[in-house]
């Protein structure tokens, strides 16, 4: 596997998963979120669908990557074709509110960095992508997926990457 995509609710463990894979197996990774926002200063704005697709097909032309984010919009298809493998993240709902909940405390202890400035509206934000997740994107992703579906892996685990190392018997 060179090309890899990890999709999943806010909380599911992307971003730990991510990293973990890309130490392990020498892979760059990219998270999403940084190509749907232009981090500004005085706040994130939203890149037009045209930048965002533009900075994925330079991510896509390299060999080997490893994706990572939530979106289940149309400019993404071309990295579901692309990718060897799709983990889709799916910890128990009460896992993921908590680690939602425990980065935004985090966050505004600066104790954890981010992207994003931590707000409440932001976190009353995830809270409802996260609980529209299963009943909504997780649909979306399996259309968007259709012709590739077979790529697509649930791992429902607390800790996706032990998950991973145990089906996979590595190290």
């Amino acid at each position: 596997m060179k090309k890899i995509m990890i999709a999943g609710p806010v909380g599911s463990g992307k971003t730990t998963f991510a990293k973990q894979l890309s130490t392990k197996m020498k892979l760059p990774y990219y998270e999403l979120d940084n190509l749907i926002w232009d981090r500004q200063p005085a706040g994130d704005r939203p890149y037009p669908v045209e930048e965002s697709s533009r900075q994925l097909q330079e991510i896509l032309a390299q060999d080997t990557w490893i994706i990572e984010g939530t979106t289940t919009k149309n400019w993404i298809k071309p990295a579901i074709v692309s990718a060897d493998i799709i983990f889709v993240l799916l910890p128990p709902y009460r896992i993921r509110l908590y680690r939602i909940i425990h980065r935004f405390i985090k966050q505004k202890m600066n104790q954890e960095a981010a992207h994003y400035k931590p707000t409440i509206h932001l976190l009353k934000m995830m809270f409802i992508w996260n609980h529209h997740f299963e009943k909504k994107n997780l649909f979306e992703l399996q259309k968007l997926a259709e012709s590739s579906h077979k790529k697509l892996t649930l791992l429902t685990s607390n800790n996706a990457y032990a998950s991973y190392k145990n089906e996979q018997h590595i190290d």
